[in-house]
């Protein structure tokens, strides 16, 4: 699930409706098709489920809605149906997959009857956490669930804040729809910290381009709280509660000096189902002149702690909240990956992140393991040249991908990256260990929104991160010569400082040529091309 805001940033949208076939429910539990002749159209019902968001604390109006959710692929909801006073179905599980909310396998459909009601809530949860919780003749179905609804202690997390937020509805029907629009129970509590956002002008494609991100400041992993964006924080409470709520302070750095805050939350006016702005300092955001540079901490939160500077007062922080450090920043050899002319730049990274254009992050750590980068026919097929023939056999979203990926320069990983589970997907016998280590990656370090999310790089990326330009390395009078590892003699010493994995031995890129893959041996150093069942190391890179 992802929620969006009218605060900071600027709202993306109010939740879209998602409108899909409820199929698979249990024939004993849900409705069977109405007898022959009571209803000439019926038919499936089609479910919606939507949220307006919350108010703010003390207004009414409409307008004044923020903090809206919208459910994304696999997310889950209980649904309830009741007649004449008793539940017929008990807490069913339907699921987002494929776009579409689905039920438990090896069920039938679900049909409207007038003389029962429909009840759903988000997130889902067993049964025994609602057991007897319910309750059928009162007009809030789900007040005794409210009331015992226990938020997460540490909501720290995306995940975990999420699992926090329990929304409810009664359906409504109309012409064979069956429509659940959500409202929030819990209180949620929004705190504001001072910030300070950095502005720059870079040149591509010879057009200046003003651009700018945020300084670090949140402590992540100090506090409870969701750190939404480097200004902004969020904790669910449960407002029904009678126990006095504490959860601790909240901390953050300010001008390189850490601030600690500590709450009395009878005082903050939390109300259930809206929303309350606490500021701390005023929230005010300073703006200041900085480039993006090379050796940069890019954080959990997104934001940037500049490695320039001394960054002792954050040692521990660079050790539990940052994700990598900044390699590529700006127009390099006539190369970035956001142009577009023909056969110039990464278009499918630009089309999937438009909002990645600031920069190339390489991760802290290494994959666990070194890996073979494709395994079965995959070792002895060029799978651009596959793609090229197969183009015709894609489905319409593979061919959309495949267009941007012709316009592409193919040496940038990230539309590279994407041909490999695509030939995966037509090929049982080949995997690629190397991209799945990624994915395992990503799973432990998850990438944070207004990022590409990990991939394997190409061999732009890895040649700009380890000697400094993606093109020129193998002049020897060129700046970037890969035998002077220019690029990497800046980055090691960042990630030392941040306990990373040290950048050493051989690394896998994305590009290959039939049988062979092109990769980096930092310790002779050296370049080339190895068979794609030799094992080497994989470290993963993102455009933010």
């Amino acid at each position: 699930m992802k929620q969006h805001h009218s605060i900071f940033p600027p709202a993306a949208s109010l939740a879209c409706a998602l409108i899909l076939m409820l199929a698979a429910c249990t024939s004993d539990a849900l409705d069977e098709l109405p007898p022959a002749g009571t209803d000439p159209d019926a038919r499936p019902l089609t479910i919606t489920v939507s949220d307006g968001g919350m108010y703010a604390t003390g207004q009414t109006r409409a307008q004044e809605r923020g903090y809206s959710t919208v459910f994304t692929e696999g997310d889950r909801i209980g649904l309830y149906v009741v007649k004449d006073g008793t539940l017929e179905v008990k807490n069913l599980c339907l699921t987002l997959q494929g776009g579409k909310w689905t039920l438990p396998a090896g069920t039938s459909q679900l049909f409207y009857s007038p003389d029962k009601s429909y009840h759903a809530y988000y997130p889902y949860r067993k049964d025994g956490d609602l057991n007897g919780k319910v309750l059928p003749g009162d007009e809030d179905f789900f007040k005794l669930v409210v009331e015992a609804w226990s938020v997460k202690d540490n909501q720290s997390t995306y995940a975990q804040y999420t699992a926090s937020d329990l929304m409810t509805a009664r359906g409504m029907y109309n012409n064979h729809t069956l429509s659940f629009a959500m409202e929030h129970r819990m209180s949620l509590l929004i705190l504001q910290v001072p910030a300070t956002k950095y502005t720059y002008t870079e040149k591509i494609d010879s057009r200046e381009i003003s651009k700018s991100y945020y300084r670090y400041t949140a402590v992540i992993s100090e506090n409870l709280y969701w750190q939404e964006n480097p200004c902004t924080a969020r904790l669910l409470v449960n407002t029904t509660d009678p126990i006095l709520f504490v959860r601790g302070p909240y901390k953050y750095y300010y001008n390189g000096t850490k601030e600690t805050f500590n709450f009395d939350y009878s005082q903050l006016n939390l109300q259930p189902g809206k929303y309350t702005v606490h500021t701390l300092d005023d929230s005010k955001v300073t703006e200041e002149f900085r480039s993006l540079k090379a050796g940069d901490y890019y954080m959990q939160d997104g934001s940037i702690l500049p490695g320039d500077e001394d960054v002792k007062p954050f040692r521990d922080e660079l050790r539990k909240s940052c994700l990598g450090v900044v390699f590529w920043v700006g127009e390099i050899e006539g190369k970035h990956w956001t142009q577009t002319g023909t056969l110039a730049g990464d278009r499918l990274l630009m089309r999937d992140h438009p909002e990645c254009v600031h920069g190339m992050v390489v991760a802290m750590r290494d994959t666990p393991q070194r890996e073979k980068w494709a395994t079965g026919k995959g070792t002895t097929e060029h799978i651009y040249q596959w793609a090229q023939k197969s183009f015709n056999e894609f489905t319409s979203g593979e061919q959309a991908d495949w267009e941007e990926i012709l316009s592409s320069d193919i040496y940038f990983g990230y539309c590279s990256s994407r041909l490999m589970p695509l030939y995966g997907s037509r090929h049982s016998d080949t995997t690629f260990p190397a991209l799945d280590a990624i994915a395992t990656y990503a799973a432990t370090y998850p990438a944070p929104a207004g990022s590409s999310g990990w991939f394997l790089p190409g061999r732009h990326e890895l040649a700009t991160l380890f000697f400094g330009g993606p093109d020129s390395y193998a002049k020897e009078s060129s700046t970037y010569y890969y035998k002077n590892l220019q690029m990497l003699n800046k980055i090691k010493p960042q990630i030392d400082k941040a306990s990373g994995d040290e950048l050493t031995g051989a690394y896998w890129s994305s590009k290959e040529f039939k049988e062979i893959v092109w990769y980096v041996d930092l310790n002779i150093p050296d370049y080339g091309v190895k068979p794609k069942t030799d094992t080497y190391k994989v470290r993963a890179v993102l455009a933010f």
